[in-house]
């Protein structure tokens, strides 16, 4: 029959996770929640057979719901998580989870108490690019030799939140894809912003995440930039990778380029020579997939199998913690911000 999966919120991304776990034959969707009348209508519209309700408390009382998936503005999404939890549900809750990290150990610690699986959906860490990123630098074969440092950027003109600003709005998502290909976490960040749309958050910032063994991580992300861009770059000693979530054809590509001192003697103390090594560009083959669905499978996998996901609960509350220290950082004007892991189940 399938696990019984709700909805409550039925926005953009609600109405999404209503499709994906419409189409998926392990689950069944059991209802969907949000008190917009509006919403609820057009999801009667496209899915007939799923009941809509306007009270959380109603869906919750669906014998056989099994899990909730919360895709609510991040400020009312911790005491909808708690309230699901209370009930022994497992949960699907949209990043970044909640704001203050110390509620969100909370969660995690009555997650644990019920038994009941807390998967945060950082989707980009189910792209199949990401995934391959990610192999080819674990991989000593591959030849990206020492890492360096990685970029990101992740702009766009809007939409504009108006719970939380642009860095916990987007930034979350490649704090997240570098702890995954770094796995390890930032000691410190750097962050500087500004709010250039007359809101009252933080519409352009730009961040510096300091990690273990002198490797850089910088991320641009802005609701004001008339290109939509979403793009990571990751810098070794001996190649250069793009990944471009945009490019369909080539969301993956592999610079085979690198600079290194050529050994030879120069004129002054000091000095030394740099050579240029030109190489291939490869794109490696990707499997093509549908991100929110993989995460999505992965969800009802890690219930079935009583598995930790991949980005579960402790994962969120690392971002989290870093996410508050860039936060310490742009209030600070830029001053350097260590992150603490106090609330750090890792």
């Amino acid at each position: 029959m399938g696990l019984g999966v709700g909805v409550i919120g039925c926005g953009r991304w609600g109405q999404n996770y209503i499709r994906v776990f419409h189409e998926l034959p392990a689950a069944r969707v059991i209802g969907a929640c949000d008190v917009d009348p509006r919403r609820l209508s057009l999801i009667s519209q496209r899915y007939p057979d799923v009941p809509t309700f306007t009270d959380l408390a109603q869906l919750l009382e669906q014998k056989e719901l099994d899990a909730l998936v919360v895709a609510l503005p991040v400020s009312v999404q911790g005491e909808v998580v708690r309230t699901a939890l209370l009930r022994r549900k497992h949960v699907l809750a949209e990043k970044p989870f909640v704001v203050d990290p110390r509620e969100g150990l909370e969660l995690v610690k009555l997650a644990r108490r019920v038994k009941a699986a807390l998967m945060v959906g950082y989707i980009f860490l189910y792209n199949p690019a990401v995934r391959k990123l990610k192999e080819h630098l674990r991989d000593p074969r591959q030849g990206i030799g020492d890492l360096y440092y990685l970029y990101a950027t992740r702009t766009a003109l809007g939409p504009v939140r108006n719970d939380v600003n642009v860095a916990w709005d987007l930034a979350a998502h490649d704090i997240a894809i570098f702890s995954y290909l770094l796995e390890t976490r930032p000691e410190s960040v750097n962050a500087v912003g500004s709010k250039f749309l007359r809101n009252s958050r933080e519409d352009v910032v730009f961040a510096t995440l300091n990690y273990p063994n002198q490797v850089i991580g910088h991320i641009h992300v802005s609701w004001a930039d008339p290109n939509r861009v979403r793009q990571v770059v990751v810098v070794g000693s001996r190649q250069r990778i793009l990944y471009d979530d945009l490019n369909i054809q080539e969301q993956l590509r592999i610079f085979e380029k690198s600079v290194y001192s050529s050994g030879k003697d120069t004129d002054s103390f000091g000095e030394f020579i740099l050579a240029i090594r030109d190489g291939d560009i490869l794109s490696p083959k990707i499997e093509v997939s549908e991100p929110l669905k993989n995460q999505c499978e992965h969800f009802l996998e890690s219930i079935q199998n009583g598995a930790s996901p991949l980005t579960d609960g402790p994962f969120a509350l690392d971002v989290l913690s870093v996410l508050g220290a860039l936060q310490r950082s742009l209030n600070g004007n830029g001053a350097a911000a260590k992150v603490s892991y106090e609330y750090s189940l890792y």
